[in-house]
């Protein structure tokens, strides 16, 4: 006996549709989902079933199709703005920009919430179009209509796209509900991990209350000229600065002793709910943190903890893998840029992993391969610019290097790391103006930054301004950031400057400074062993000279003046006996 399709039929073959469709999509079944989606449209021409049927294509991946599907039924895509989300969705991954921009500025929404997810839209489109200005805008309108719009904030806060002021003034504008303040902390917590002076910032601005952070004041370069900078409690101030670690630095590693991950005294901790002080963001922001502090082992420790939770915390890699680069720890590296690659073959984080594995073992037109690859995968990855210039310096290709810093610069400009690469670059090239150009609008955009002060020291020094050099080396030890092999060349330097203004003394304190972070410096012995020359003092100059060699044996300027010393000592009048 055959079936009769009347109304009632045709209704309980759809109700079983639907059923089947929701099972499919709760299975990932997608085709399956676009096989009775397909039938049920046919059946019913309800527009809520072409609204299943459209996100059925978008799921399987089929946005041509999505796109057709919709320009059929333009009189029900009117009326939904379900199916206006997923036409200019399904346009941005057909990456055709323009006619997404078109399509979002003709379709608007009295919903906040969903236009906030046109304005977010609209932003990530000028985003890839290189038109930051106006990205910016529709971000900052995507969080005004709602706050809780985490993709917007995400890109606004903590990826240098605005000075930290305003990021700092953008989170503390957000209209959240007065449950949710932790979430401002959460997100204040990406702009935390830029230092200890932007993590006072944000804490002073977000909870006044309970924030007190300390002054890491830089002042003012001191007056030009050559004579020794003033000061009696010069040698106290530097004997302070000899440790390799501060008393955080060392309760960290305590902590990580105890198996313990996280300092829970520490921004933005105490004011998150208990459960949240070891969520991967969390960690995440708090590894970065400890890196732009120069602590690479607790930045390792914490963002290993994460990895090793969730191994492919895509958040957590970008500072564990710099502080393996800045640990050497190649074998490593090499095992999570393989794992990444297999893993996640179409994100930039991979392909960086790979080029900064290449990069430490000096192969650097692999490096450049990888990390030209892993840019065109995303146009904005920061950490892939600053590295891609970096390959390019080190293999001597100013020209190519510039050019990487410079589109840094335009597409991260809360960032002063482009600026200072950029004018450490025409420091080796010795265009001293344009160095100080830059590092200069590198200081403005991170005033505490003591790699910054060391490198404007150096421009102050190629100009024959000793007396300035060493007052910004000086400021430079006493800022929060510096690593111990950063401490090392600062207290280097400090002691070449210091040797020009005839402070003999003062050199060979910041030089055996040096000597204790890194007893095994060739150049710093060599500058030891000079300064005790200069005092006179030619027979320990002789045994550092020896101590220099033995590490480095074609150091000529140790080798010519050891010769003199010796030559010296050799001329001196022996002593009369009575």
């Amino acid at each position: 006996m055959g079936v009769t399709y009347d109304q009632v039929t045709l209704d309980s073959i759809c109700c079983r549709l639907r059923r089947l469709i929701q099972d499919a999509f709760q299975k990932h079944l997608y085709a399956t989902a676009v096989f009775y989606a397909d039938k049920l449209v046919s059946l019913s021409g309800d527009p809520e079933d072409l609204y299943t049927l459209a996100e059925c294509y978008f799921k399987n991946r089929e946005y041509r199709r999505v796109l057709h599907l919709l320009k059929k039924r333009s009189d029900a895509v009117s009326k939904d703005e379900r199916l206006k989300l997923l036409a200019a969705q399904s346009l941005m991954e057909c990456r055709d920009w323009e006619e997404c921009l078109r399509y979002l500025e003709e379709n608007t929404s009295s919903d906040s919430k969903v236009a906030s997810v046109f304005a977010l839209l609209r932003g990530k489109v000028y985003e890839v179009t290189e038109n930051q200005e106006n990205a910016l805008v529709w971000y900052e309108k995507a969080v005004q209509l709602d706050p809780y719009c985490y993709e917007a904030l995400d890109r606004l806060v903590g990826n240098h796209l605005h000075t930290v002021d305003k990021e700092v003034a953008l989170l503390g504008n957000l209209q959240l509900h007065e449950e949710d303040e932790w979430l401002r902390h959460l997100y204040a917590a990406k702009l935390a991990a830029m230092g200890n002076t932007q993590a006072a910032k944000v804490e002073a601005s977000q909870a006044p209350a309970l924030a007190t952070a300390p002054s890491t004041g830089a002042g003012t370069a001191a007056q030009d000229g050559n004579s020794t900078p003033s000061g009696d409690a010069f040698e106290q101030q530097l004997l302070s600065q000899g440790a390799p670690s501060s008393g955080s630095r060392q309760r960290r590693l305590a902590q990580a002793m105890n198996d313990d991950s996280l300092a829970l005294d520490e921004y933005p901790c105490r004011h998150l709910p208990s459960a949240l002080v070891r969520n991967g963001h969390t960690l995440a922001s708090q590894s970065t943190r400890y890196f732009y502090e120069g602590d690479y082992k607790s930045s390792y420790d914490v963002s290993k903890r994460v990895l090793e939770d969730d191994p492919y915390h895509l958040a957590a890699l970008p500072a564990h893998i710099a502080s393996l680069v800045m640990l050497d720890m190649k074998s490593a590296l090499f095992y999570v840029a393989h794992q990444l690659v297999n893993a996640y073959p179409s994100t930039p984080v991979a392909w960086f992993t790979a080029g900064c594995y290449y990069f430490m073992v000096k192969k650097y037109e692999h490096a450049r391969r990888f990390f030209h690859k892993s840019l065109s995968l995303d146009h904005n990855f920061a950490p892939a610019w600053i590295a891609y210039g970096h390959a390019f310096a080190y293999h001597d290709e100013s020209d190519q290097a510039l050019a990487a810093y410079r589109t840094a610069s335009r597409l991260f400009p809360g960032s002063h790391l482009p600026w200072l690469f950029i004018g450490m670059e025409y420091v080796r090239t010795n265009s001293l103006q344009l160095a100080q150009q830059c590092l200069e609008c590198a200081r403005t955009l991170a005033p505490s930054d003591p790699h910054v002060y060391n490198e404007i020291a150096v421009v102050a020094f190629h100009r024959k301004n000793y007396s300035r050099a060493c007052d910004l080396l000086i400021q430079a030890l006493h800022m929060p950031g510096a690593a111990q092999e950063d401490k090392e060349a600062i207290f280097s330097n400090l002691g070449h400057a210091f040797l020009k203004c005839k402070a003999y003394d003062r050199a060979l304190e910041a030089f055996q400074q040096a000597h204790r972070l890194n007893p095994r410096s060739a150049s710093v012995l060599a500058g030891v062993a000079f300064a005790m020359q200069l005092q006179g003092r030619l027979d320990d100059a002789i045994e550092y000279y020896h101590r220099s060699l033995s590490i480095e044996r074609d150091d000529a300027f140790a080798m010519d003046m050891l010769n003199y010393a010796v030559q010296e000592v050799a001329e001196r009048p022996l002593p009369m006996d009575d």
